[in-house]
């Protein structure tokens, strides 16, 4: 696993840093439990991590002392559950739910690298 740094974030008090440059496609952390209820990944809605089985992996090389951020959508379809956003994003949805693997622009966008259960439900149309 690469080395990581829990630090201040400008997008929600605490965030998870790479302290090394990452290639797409490192696996960066095995979350013990749902990232958007335990941190210290934060939202962002243009995420530079994605699932890989139980693992979140670099969805795009990510440079050193960047923030790692992970799309809460991808992994809750519970339909009860938002959350505010507003991450400096140009794709910012301003509310985030976890009805959004329903979109097609995302599903398209993060096909391959939802979280195992939410991927059944995509996959299941």
């Amino acid at each position: 696993m690469p080395e990581l740094r829990v630090d201040s974030s400008p997008i929600a008090g605490r965030g998870l840093f790479a302290v090394e440059s990452l290639p797409a496609g490192t696996v960066v952390l095995r979350p013990e439990a749902p990232v958007h209820e335990t941190g210290p990944v934060n939202h962002a809605c243009d995420p530079n991590l994605g699932w890989a089985g139980d693992a979140l992996v670099a969805l795009r090389d990510v440079a050193a002392g960047e923030e790692l951020v992970v799309d809460y959508a991808m992994s809750t379809a519970d339909p009860d559950w938002f959350l505010r956003c507003h991450c400096p994003s140009y794709r910012c949805r301003q509310m985030v739910e976890g009805t959004d693997w329903r979109i097609p622009q995302l599903q398209a966008r993060y096909a391959g690298h939802w979280a195992p259960e939410v991927q059944r439900l995509v996959d299941s149309g």
